[in-house]
């Protein structure tokens, strides 16, 4: 049966921006150890993905754009055209891997069918094969991809030590009823009023070398790092994860065009993608984001200045609730006559706001596996469009974060270069802020009797979801008596982490607020998920107390969130849990005596 569900505006502007030049899907290349049989593998993945509902459908558009596009189910959809195979000549190295993701990722797909394309690549040396997938912008962002992952891997399978029986997580409770309902809607609309008055609304910027007129061709590379790393100079530079990935790109492009010999008249201006997802829309499709606009002070020459610059500048465009204002301006738009859909779309994006795009998306906190072959790495792909021959995608999964850039060869030459530029922005950084660079795995399970994390960890877990007011976060810790609230969605899928350092930091000055309390409540109209940190280093129940002990001491945090194998929150272990586990032992042998 077909549908007649139309697409948003924000998803319709990306079918409506499309050129030959500047296809709009987004993609990923996943890594796995290991090899599958195509068919068995292409099985898999028909069934996993060709089972949503979104991907047996293609969006059609009326004559002239007079009315939005709308979702109707492809007839003749059977998911294993969308499923093709490519074979390096092996063993293929990693330049014969690029070379093909680079050919493939730059075709157009057929808009006869829903546009979605994975492509099995075999031959890579090693053993392993890649899996190219590509979905057009129109149904997906970064946050809905990310999620696709996880359909696209195996079932978790459930822990035999137990530990994945889920804490008695106490949500903050919310609005309900009718006068509940209400009441959001108000709250919202005063939100999104006060942040567009107070908002600093981007300007149009001077063009960069890696702006013009795009060609067909892409060029898409990547350099991986451990998490462990930036969760490291992330506590030591007294930030947010965010921006210290956004220096080491700051970093990293400078060092690439000074290797060029190119000088830029002005700090580029990078957007940045925002997820605005409320509760119970963690795992939708479609494109549920606003932006900030970002300046990148590539002319700051030292890395912990630079760090601290823009640090300092998220901060301050979170406080004037950017996010907001961009949202509410979308709204506006969106609630324009239908007719104005397209041609209004076409008018904005003649408007240079942004140089370059920086998209940042928190992937599986867990290591996961395709028909029992682990995926070791994921490499986010962005697409480019609007004269932008340069845009960053970052995606964390299983204990690395990977950094990858799409260039237009023509506009961006030798992009070959990048990878190596990161990695020098990282090290240089790292050794600034005094931090070793090493990837630490997790220790595995303790097979004495040494304590284990399950020993102390506190079960009973106050969490919040995404869309909790901070004056109400601030509220329960003061009740409770705690100074960190994991972030869940109604699984109890843990998308963040509230800290108090966080709340106060997202708060006025103490010169105008002298209380606490009165700095806090201020901020009744922001979110959790405004200010909560993502990407984090989580802990199990069965991992050593000791390695969980040396890595909160090495990114200087206060707590780990525990997952059970589904990757929900099944308890948190702080610094009160080891010292009160401390005190008790060590006056053990004592009493004993």
């Amino acid at each position: 049966m077909s549908t007649t569900q139309r697409l948003s505006l924000l998803d319709a502007s990306f079918l409506y921006l499309e050129q030959p030049t500047e296809l709009l899907h987004v993609g990923a290349v996943t890594i796995l150890a290991g090899t599958i049989p195509f068919d068995t593998l292409a099985g898999a993945l028909a069934t996993r993905l060709g089972g949503i509902r979104r991907y047996q459908e293609r969006p059609e558009r009326p004559l002239l754009d007079l009315t939005a596009p709308c979702w109707r189910r492809d007839p003749d959809f059977d998911p294993r055209r969308h499923i093709r195979r490519a074979t390096l000549r092996a063993p293929g190295g990693e330049a014969d891997l690029h070379r093909t993701v680079d050919a493939l990722f730059a075709t157009p797909m057929d808009p006869a069918h829903p546009l979605w394309e994975s492509y099995v690549i075999e031959g890579l040396a090693g053993g392993r094969t890649a899996i190219l997938s590509k979905t057009h912008h129109c149904m997906i962002d970064g946050v809905s991809g990310a999620r696709l992952l996880d359909l696209m891997a195996d079932p978790l399978p459930p822990r035999a030590d137990g530990a994945g029986v889920a804490a008695k997580v106490a949500p903050s409770a919310g609005s309900g009823g009718t006068l509940g309902q209400v009441l959001d809607a108000a709250r919202g609309l005063w939100t999104a009023g006060t942040a567009l008055a107070a908002a600093s609304l981007p300007r149009p910027v001077r063009p960069a070398p890696f702006n013009g007129r795009l060609t067909a061709s892409r060029r898409i590379v990547w350099a991986s790092f451990g998490l462990d790393e930036f969760l490291a100079m992330r506590g030591a530079a007294g930030c947010k994860v965010n921006d210290v990935v956004l220096a080491v790109i700051a970093g990293g492009l400078r060092r690439y065009l000074d290797d060029l010999g190119i000088v830029l008249e002005a700090r580029p201006q990078a957007l940045i993608p925002v997820n605005v997802r409320g509760t119970g829309e963690h795992a939708t499709l479609g494109n549920r984001v606003s932006a900030m606009f970002a300046t990148l002070p590539l002319d700051i020459d030292d890395p912990i200045e630079r760090l601290e610059w823009i640090a300092r500048h998220m901060r301050s465009l979170k406080e004037q609730r950017q996010p907001h204002a961009v949202d509410f301006m979308l709204g506006l738009a969106a609630a324009a006559p239908i007719a104005m859909g397209a041609v209004l779309t076409r008018a904005l994006a003649q408007l240079r706001l942004v140089n370059l795009v920086c998209t940042n998306v928190p992937g599986s906190l867990e290591p996961r596996s395709i028909l029992g072959r682990s995926i070791l790495e994921v490499h986010p792909i962005v697409p480019l469009a609007l004269d932008l021959g340069l845009g960053f995608a970052i995606l964390s999964y299983g204990g690395g974060i990977s950094i990858s850039a799409t260039t237009d060869p023509h506009l961006a030459p030798e992009a070959e270069r990048i990878p190596g530029a990161l990695r020098a922005a990282a090290v240089g950084l790292a050794e600034r802020l005094g931090v070793t660079l090493h990837t630490s795995a997790r220790a595995p399970a303790s097979a004495g009797g040494a304590p284990v994390v399950a020993d102390l960890m506190t079960r009973e877990v106050v969490a919040i979801a995404a869309d909790t007011t901070l004056d109400e976060a601030w509220r329960l810790m003061q009740e409770r008596h705690i100074r960190h609230l994991p972030v869940v969605d109604r699984r109890g899928q843990l998308l963040g982490l509230v800290t108090h350092r966080d709340l106060l930091a997202a708060s006025q000055s103490t010169l105008s607020f002298r209380r606490e309390s009165e700095r806090v409540r201020v901020l009744a109209w922001a979110r959790a998920g405004d200010v909560m940190e993502t990407h984090l280093s989580t802990a199990q129940a069965d991992e050593p107390a000791a390695a969980a002990g040396t890595r909160m001491v090495r990114h200087k945090i206060g707590c780990l969130p525990v997952l059970d194998a589904d990757g929900h929150l099944a308890g948190i272990v702080t610094e009160e849990d080891f010292l009160r586990w401390a005190t008790v032992h060590m006056a053990a042998p004592a009493s004993a005596a």
